[in-house]
């Protein structure tokens, strides 16, 4: 893995405003770096800041090594000024089947057995549509939770699965509105361990999917949302495409046994 430095800026050992750390003058905190410089990193992680706050516009990553004169090796960089490259060696998770849909679309309100969903007050159908407004939502709860089976652990996540929904309905009216079929949405930490996922998959936060698209070749969905979805996570595996809204750097990457592609 790699971070790539798209601007002239800094590593930071706060999320915070470089002037802010420069007022303080400790040693450690600070470190210029250029345009098109290119840091080995063994690992990033989600930060989860004040929602709406400059902290979630960074992202933390871990360098393989500490930069010469310094000790640290994690720092934040601005996400704006920097983008990921590459993934874990370990993170090429088995595809979930994709859950069964019903021979007829339900008739509402029967939309199959319920589940509880945090923060939703009332039970909530497994093929119930994941929104109503301000129109009708084109993906499932069965979609995005396999059938039901995978509960998001609070109510954090399920907003993540609601914001992800009407994410992956505008992805679907840009794509031509073709048919979007999920082969992975929301994993428990469980589930997320069981088929192979990486160790802070953005799975188990609600805000990623894997899927693929009716008509279309994997690699040309990939490339048609390299212009669209500029920020977040965007992958292809052998036979789906990986989406994530990840705050931060934009990440791009392919999985082992996937086709080779033009990550940028």
């Amino acid at each position: 893995m790699k971070v790539v430095i798209t601007n002239d800026t800094f590593l930071k050992a706060l999320p915070t405003q470089a002037s802010q750390l420069k007022d303080k003058q400790l040693p450690d905190q600070l470190v210029t770096v250029t345009a098109g410089t290119t840091l080995d990193i063994v690992d990033q992680f989600p930060y989860e800041g004040v929602q709406n706050s400059e902290a979630d516009d960074h992202v933390l990553v871990q360098l393989e090594k500490p930069l010469p004169g310094y000790q640290g090796i994690r720092w934040f960089v601005y996400g704006l000024h920097a983008k990921v490259e590459g993934t874990e060696p370990d993170n090429n998770p088995k595809q979930d089947e994709p859950a069964p849909q019903p021979k007829k679309p339900p008739v509402a309100p029967n939309f199959g057995p319920t589940i509880s969903i945090p923060g939703i007050s009332r039970p909530v159908g497994i093929h119930e549509p994941i929104y109503f407004e301000p129109t009708v939502s084109n993906f499932t709860w069965a979609e995005l939770t396999k059938g039901g089976s995978r509960i998001p652990v609070d109510a954090n996540v399920t907003q993540r699965i609601v914001k992800l929904s009407k994410y992956l309905d505008d992805v679907r009216a840009f794509l031509g509105n073709r048919p979007i079929r999920i082969t992975s949405g929301y994993r428990d930490p469980i589930s997320n361990r069981a088929v192979g996922g990486a160790r802070n998959s953005r799975h188990m936060y609600g805000d990623a999917v894997d899927f693929w698209v009716e008509g279309m070749d994997v690699v040309d969905t990939f490339y048609k949302l390299k212009s669209y979805h500029r920020r977040g996570g965007l992958a292809v595996g052998n036979g789906f495409v990986h989406l994530d809204l990840r705050p931060g750097a934009p990440a791009r990457w392919t999985y082992g046994g996937g086709p080779k592609v033009n990550l940028w």
